[in-house]
């Protein structure tokens, strides 16, 4: 079936996706794991068209690896925008001892919106929570802090988890880490010669 595939497709793509991006990035865990707990905190707020920036700025003031989560905050976008900021707003009427109106609604409209263009489609998110400004800004720091929070103490025991299998795996099959270097030096080898063949002539030329 179509969606299955579909699915199917998706989960190996979110998996090499950790395994490749994440998990194995060249940096300590703390790093990494902070650099993904700001980008979710900074998805839970409502600065779409800024959040990458945002993310990169946060990640250089407090030392996290600056590219590790910058994907991340594309979970937000206009297309997202009632599942991730309804929920805050409603937390922020309840943290500010409001009643939630129907003003929220527009995130739906702004959401299907047909406007052409990615500018547009932010323009017109930011006109959707100007009504719900405060309530929404509340909610969402306030839900994107707890998420943030959450996030990192995964991220990091994914992270610590994984480079100790890791180790252990090649401890019990140190031939396979000779085997992929004896590959690498294979390729560098053979790169190497094509060089020295081509030289000749190009030097003749």
């Amino acid at each position: 079936m179509p969606l299955i595939k579909t699915v199917k497709f998706i989960a190996s793509k979110t998996e090499r996706f950790l395994v490749y991006r994440v998990l194995s990035i060249n940096d300590s865990p703390h790093r990494i794991a902070l650099s993904i707990a700001i980008a979710i905190f900074i998805t839970w707020t409502p600065t779409i068209g800024l959040q990458m920036i945002l993310t990169l700025a946060l990640c250089f003031l407090l030392r996290a690896n600056k590219f590790v989560g910058v994907p991340f905050v594309w979970i937000s976008n206009p297309f997202t925008l009632v599942p991730i900021y309804a929920p805050n707003y409603w937390v922020g009427c309840w943290i500010m001892g409001h009643a939630p109106t129907g003003a929220w609604k527009g995130l739906i409209k702004a959401s299907t919106s047909s406007t052409d263009g990615w500018l547009d489609r932010v323009a017109t998110s930011f006109e959707a929570i100007k009504p719900i400004f405060f309530e929404l800004w509340v909610g969402s720091l306030a839900v994107g802090l707890v998420l943030g929070v959450i996030t990192y103490f995964v991220a990091y025991r994914m992270i610590v988890v994984y480079r100790a299998k890791l180790k252990k795996f090649h401890e019990h099959h140190p031939h396979k880490r000779r085997n992929d270097r004896d590959d690498s030096d294979n390729n560098d080898s053979s790169q190497n010669e094509a060089s020295a063949d081509d030289t000749p002539a190009n030097e003749d030329k």
